[in-house]
């Protein structure tokens, strides 16, 4: 069981792309497969990831999310990063066996998208690989 699943968001696809190239590149070097869901905001990400992980259980050993949220001018921003997270951290209590990285970026504007996205998604990336090997006992 050495594929994962990155499950990435719509908005902002400019560095949701970059995101994509830099984590499956890492992941790549680790003769990682991937298989790729695309979700249509950052809310749905634990429900498709959900429904993938369902189907089989066993076939993934780790699941990467890709997300991008900027704050607006409501509270919207709250109650989208807020949910995410919960719905992201249920599931990975739900399928422990998996290992799970949350790369979902929450700025509060796109200058603080461009000084982070690069960064977060190369540490979370290794950080996915540390985290799969820890629980298959390769540390």
């Amino acid at each position: 069981m050495n594929k994962i699943l990155i499950v990435r968001t719509s908005w902002y696809n400019q560095y949701i792309e970059k995101m994509l190239d830099l984590s499956s590149t890492i992941l790549k070097e680790e003769s990682l497969e991937i298989d790729f869901a695309h979700a249509p905001g950052a809310l749905e990400l634990a429900a498709l990831a959900k429904n993938k992980i369902a189907k089989d259980s066993k076939k993934y050993s780790g699941v990467l999310f890709l997300g991008i949220v900027i704050r607006g001018e409501t509270t919207h921003y709250d109650l989208v990063t807020n949910e995410t997270f919960r719905c992201i951290s249920d599931l990975s209590m739900e399928f422990s066996n998996i290992s799970f990285i949350n790369t979902v970026i929450c700025v509060e504007n796109e200058n603080q998208l461009k000084e982070r996205f690069e960064k977060s998604t190369i540490n979370n990336s290794k950080a996915l690989i540390s985290l799969i090997n820890e629980k298959s006992g390769q540390t």
